[in-house]
């Protein structure tokens, strides 16, 4: 924190996550938190490789800088034995642009930039802290954070995300039929799972419940599918046949909730799929 207020390339520095929350509070940090920024800079490429921490004096046990999980920024994230590091890495020269775009009332013209700001609008309502640079973005900052909506999912989109589950629903039963159980058990996973969390945070943002994307933190939430949503197997036929089933069970039971009849699930008899 010292060196990004000290660094001249640094124009922005901002504290998001967990450690900018109120205490007390399902979502505050605990010690186990790590320490999330959001740095806008004019040098990204220093970020390249871990020599800049280096020069501080910090020796990480792991770095690498990769697509942020919203895709519209590059995270840097950092192991170190003081602490774990996540810096969203944002180039100054953009952040600039799109502000002045929004001190202008043009940011609607620009769709590219409003996809990327709704990203921002999902962070910074979580909470943020500008530690640097808030002579120049601080207003901005407000503006998305209180004018730009969230990404949320309208009735099309839920009812997308449920015909793609049944696609990938047949896909995975068709692994586990044909033996392919590793392969049944990271698409159950990385499909059908995932879909059904997405699902259930925005039914919970539609209902004013507290949520975090990705399932974080569910378990304190008292939410009541949460046993529903736990997906226990073993790698054998019956055991992935009864978990790809329930997962379609919770994703009927969410989309119905969020849709009401506008969905159907299909009759897939004709499949002649084998679900047991």
């Amino acid at each position: 924190m010292r060196w990004a207020l000290a660094e001249p390339s640094v124009v922005l520095f901002v504290q998001i996550g967990s450690r900018v929350r109120a205490a007390g509070t399902s979502f505050a940090a605990d010690n186990a938190s790590d320490w999330d920024f959001q740095i806008a800079t004019t040098r990204p490429e220093m970020f390249a490789d871990r020599s800049w921490t280096l020069a501080l004096g910090l020796v990480p046990l792991a770095y690498v800088v990769r697509s942020g999980r919203l895709g519209s920024a590059q995270k840097l994230t950092a192991l170190f034995v003081e602490g774990e590091l996540d810096l969203v890495l944002i180039p100054a020269s953009g952040l600039r642009g799109m502000s002045l775009l929004a001190r202008a009332g043009q940011l609607n013209s620009q769709p590219q930039a409003m996809g990327a700001l709704t990203d921002l609008a999902a962070v910074l309502q979580g909470g943020y802290r500008i530690l640097k640079g808030a002579e120049e973005f601080a207003e901005f900052y407000d503006y998305v954070a209180t004018q730009i909506p969230a990404p949320r999912l309208s009735d099309d989109a839920v009812c997308a995300l449920a015909e793609g589950f049944v696609c990938d629903y047949v896909s995975t039963l068709r692994k586990v039929e044909r033996g392919e159980l590793l392969a049944a058990q990271r698409w159950l996973h990385h499909l059908l799972v995932e879909t059904n969390y997405r699902l259930l945070h925005e039914l919970r943002l539609r209902s004013g419940a507290a949520s975090l994307p990705d399932a974080r933190r569910i378990e304190f939430l008292a939410e009541p599918r949460l046993a529903a949503l736990n997906i226990a197997m073993e790698l054998n036929r019956g055991s992935l046949f009864a978990a790809v089933e329930k997962s379609a069970a919770v994703c009927r039971a969410l989309v119905r909730d969020l849709v009401g009849d506008r969905w159907q699930w299909p009759d897939l008899a004709a499949l002649r799929l084998r679900a047991e």
